[in-house]
């Protein structure tokens, strides 16, 4: 019987991708705000979705959105991707971010300023237009760093609005459905 259920389940493809990472994000960006952290990738992994640091955070569409980080430790060489959208592991980047590169590619980001402590290349710095409101990704990771793990970072975002708490969310999706109701009775009984 056991043997049954389990070629059920790979037959159906319900097992988890190979090589799937959950994607835990280290917090919300706000507007203004600094973050830091640390990333624990080695160098030349500046395209692995794999140990890479995710923050989330969310735009209106039109604005104008400034994304920086600055190493806090010499030998890192801070990179970072900026999608659009939140994930729930690494495959959904198949197996590296350039390759990802799709629709939800936003930027990114390495070398644009100089280094904000003497160390190699530069930091990051991308700017760009939201092309939609709703949450998006910063995905911190190691360029070419020449010593380390640990690689310790702070992460800033301007131009980014407040997230809409979920239950606002839920409330807007209340009265859109419900407008949508009343529309629909007034044009029937016209």
């Amino acid at each position: 019987m056991r043997k049954l259920l389990l070629s059920f389940v790979v037959v159906c493809g319900l097992t988890a991708p190979a090589g799937a990472v959950p994607i835990v994000y280290s917090g919300t960006l706000a507007n203004g705000v600094p973050v830091t952290g640390v990333n624990n990738q080695t160098a030349a992994n500046e395209s692995n979705p794999v140990g890479a640091v995710y923050y989330s955070f969310f735009a209106t569409a039109g604005s104008s959105v400034n994304i920086f980080g600055d190493r806090l430790s010499g030998h890192y060489d801070m990179s970072f991707w900026v999608f659009r959208g939140t994930y729930a592991d690494t495959t959904d980047f198949g197996s590296s971010f350039p390759g990802a590169q799709g629709a939800n590619f936003i930027a990114f980001g390495d070398d644009q300023d100089p280094p904000n402590i003497p160390g190699p290349f530069g930091d990051p710095n991308v700017t760009f237009t939201a092309p939609v409101t709703g949450f998006y990704t910063v995905a911190v990771t190691n360029f070419l760093s020449n010593a380390g793990p640990p690689n310790p970072f702070s992460l800033q975002a301007n131009g980014v609005a407040n997230a809409p708490e979920p239950a606002t969310l839920t409330v807007f999706g209340v009265l859109a459905v419900g407008a949508f109701g009343v529309r629909r009775r007034l044009k029937a009984s016209a």
